[in-house]
C-alpha cells in the first residue's frame, strides 16, 4: 500500500469529508467503468438506472458500518487500492446479476416456455455451475487473476501492472491456474 492510499484511507476513516471527497473524486470513474464492464462480461444489458444505482451501493457499501469494507483492503503482495476497488465493485455487480437472474428463473419456471430446453444448452449450464462452484474454492489471488484477465477482460499486461508482476508471470499464473482448473473439473467429472 502506497503512502498516499494510506493517508487516503485514514481520512475516510476519520470522516474527513475532503478525504472523502477526494476518494469518491479519485476512483469514480474506475468503479462506474468496472461495473459497465462487469455488465458488458456477462453479456447483459446495461439499463442506466441499474449502473447509477450499483455505483450508488458501491460507495453506500464502502461508508457502511464506518467504513469496514475499507478497513478491510491490507495492501497485500502489492494489491493496489484501485485493484481492490475494482474487485469490490466487480462483486457487488455480479451480486446483483445473481439476484436478477434468480429473480428471472423463479418466473420463468413457473411459466411454460414456447421452446423446449435443448441437451446441449442443459450441459453447457451444468458445466458453468461446476466451474462456479470450483473457482468459489480457490484462493483469493487466484480468483482475482481470473475476475481481472477473464471478467474483466483486461490486457496480461494491465494484469501485470495492477498485480505488479512480470508480463510473463501473467501468463505463468494463467497458464498453471488453467491446468489446476482443467484437473479438478476432470476429477469432478465435469470436463
Amino acid at each position: 500500500m502506497t503512502e498516499q492510499e494510506r493517508t487516503l484511507i485514514a481520512g475516510c476513516v476519520k470522516s474527513d469529508k475532503a478525504a472523502w471527497d477526494s476518494f469518491v473524486e479519485q476512483y469514480s470513474a474506475l468503479v462506474y467503468h468496472t461495473i459497465r464492464k462487469t455488465f458488458v462480461t456477462y453479456h447483459v444489458d446495461l439499463s442506466p438506472d441499474s449502473a447509477d444505482d450499483l455505483y450508488q451501493e458501491f460507495f453506500l457499501a464502502i461508508l457502511r458500518d464506518d467504513f469496514r469494507k475499507l478497513r478491510q483492503f491490507k495492501g497485500d503482495r502489492g494489491c493496489t487500492l484501485a485493484s481492490w476497488l475494482r474487485v469490490v465493485a466487480a462483486r457487488l455487480t455480479i451480486d446483483y446479476l445473481r439476484s436478477e437472474k434468480t429473480q428471472k428463473i423463479e418466473i420463468s419456471d413457473n411459466v411454460p416456455g414456447d421452446e423446449p430446453e435443448t441437451l446441449d444448452s442443459a450441459i453447457e449450464e451444468e458445466q458453468a455451475q461446476a466451474l462456479f462452484r470450483v473457482l468459489e474454492t480457490l484462493p483469493a489471488k487466484d480468483r482475482i487473476l481470473i475476475d481481472l484477465y477473464y471478467r474483466q477482460n483486461l490486457s496480461p499486461e494491465e494484469i501485470a501492472k495492477i498485480l505488479r508482476v512480470s508480463v510473463s508471470a501473467v501468463y505463468t499464473q494463467n497458464s498453471r491456474l488453467k491446468a489446476k482448473l482443467r484437473e479438478i473439473l476432470r476429477k469432478s467429472g465435469s470436463l
